[in-house]
């Protein structure tokens, strides 16, 4: 009998559905707060969902202490003081972030600054966790990548922070939140998503809880990818596609990361061209390297992201080729609404820059030499 031992942590009460804001002031109560602080993205109260949130607010009891929706496409600690001081002025007694991942981390970042009664974060930075949990945080995402879920924040020139007590206390998938996607939105969500859940998937024997969030979220993913790829307005069809977001960050905040997406960070400092670019254009050379260096696929990657019928009709020993055919379908599918990264005009100091820094970055299984033949097979014809 096999031994297990593993660790998985997923502390965010998901809340999926047609109505999932009405449910906020309940969950709100449950942790003894009625007077949120909402720290949102400018682009989402552009859009209405400001207007929306508090609509769902109207019969509940609970005040709206503010909405703070300075928030663009940066978080930053000077943002964090700001929040963190109209929370305090308003009397409020929790966060909501509504928007995309910098809404989501200034609102962690504020919530730092409020719970340890601080103004710094410099011990944050070089490693200090909380030493007790922070004020209830809720994310209601408005894009579909979920990649907020998971427990760590980027602030202040991409400055890390990582710690299970900075994973929300519950997320809120909402049909009427997640509608507003533009096609290269919706793609590039779509892209972040499915990175987190391929590269949870190695070695997932080994903790069964990660693959069970991971299949859940490739399978949710290839079923709905093409009709919210045609119509990603329709919240309806975001829906699926943000549910599966949010489980595949929380099974990728319990595995290494992965090259793809360390790499694809690192080459977004360094160029400014957004890392699901980049994932797009890496992740077939990756995969054909993985292959290649004698790593199969799992059999359950088939399975997650064809269905049971093409598992069944697969030889075992063809399921780990065609899984990775398959999962490149759909990556191509997405891909095709993204531009290409260039990374052959890119200059060749930043990319080596960029790939020893992500060699060099914590929990990163691969070296300076992996890291360069990955973006060396991205400038190349996969031979499938």
């Amino acid at each position: 009998m096999q031994n297990l031992d593993y660790e998985f942590i997923a502390r965010p009460r998901i809340i999926y559905g047609e109505c999932g804001l009405e449910e906020i002031p309940g969950e709100l109560a449950e942790n003894d707060a009625c007077k949120p602080l909402v720290i949102a993205s400018r682009r989402a109260v552009q859009r209405g969902a400001g207007k929306t949130l508090i609509r769902a607010f109207r019969d509940s009891g609970c005040i709206i202490g503010g909405i703070y929706d300075e928030i663009q496409d940066y978080a930053g600690i000077s943002l964090a003081r700001e929040a963190a001081w109209l929370y305090r002025q308003r009397g409020c007694d929790a966060f909501i972030a509504v928007g995309d991942r910098f809404a989501a981390d200034v609102a962690r970042a504020a919530n730092i600054l409020v719970s340890e009664e601080t103004d710094s974060l410099l011990p944050y930075y070089k490693g200090k966790t909380p030493a007790r949990r922070l004020r209830s945080f809720i994310l209601v995402p408005t894009c579909c990548t979920g990649a907020s879920a998971a427990g760590r924040t980027i602030v202040t020139d991409n400055r890390r922070l990582r710690s299970d007590f900075y994973f929300p206390d519950v997320v809120v998938t909402d049909r009427r939140m997640v509608g507003a996607c533009s096609p290269r939105c919706a793609a590039e969500s779509a892209v972040l998503a499915m990175d987190n859940a391929l590269w949870a998937f190695p070695d997932n024997g080994q903790n069964p809880m990660r693959a069970a969030f991971a299949h859940a979220a490739l399978k949710q993913i290839a079923e709905n990818l093409s009709g919210f790829l045609q119509r990603p307005g329709d919240g309806k069809r975001a829906l699926p596609i943000a549910n599966a977001g949010v489980l595949a960050s929380i099974a990728s905040a319990n595995a290494r990361p992965g090259i793809v997406r360390v790499l694809a960070e690192e080459l977004e400092k360094e160029t400014g061209i957004p890392a699901a670019v980049f994932i797009a254009n890496l992740t077939p050379g990756a995969l054909f390297l993985m292959q290649k260096n004698g790593l199969s696929a799992p059999d359950d990657l088939l399975l997650a992201a064809a269905g049971m019928d093409q598992y069944a009709a697969t030889p075992q020993e063809q399921r780990g080729r065609q899984a990775v055919e398959t999962v490149l379908e759909l990556f191509e599918s997405a891909a095709n609404a993204i531009p290409e990264a260039g990374i052959s005009r890119i200059p060749a100091y930043r990319l080596t820059e960029a790939c020893k820094n992500a060699a060099n970055r914590e929990m990163a299984g691969f070296s300076m030499d992996e890291a360069m033949a990955v973006l060396e097979m991205a400038k190349q014809e996969m031979p499938w």
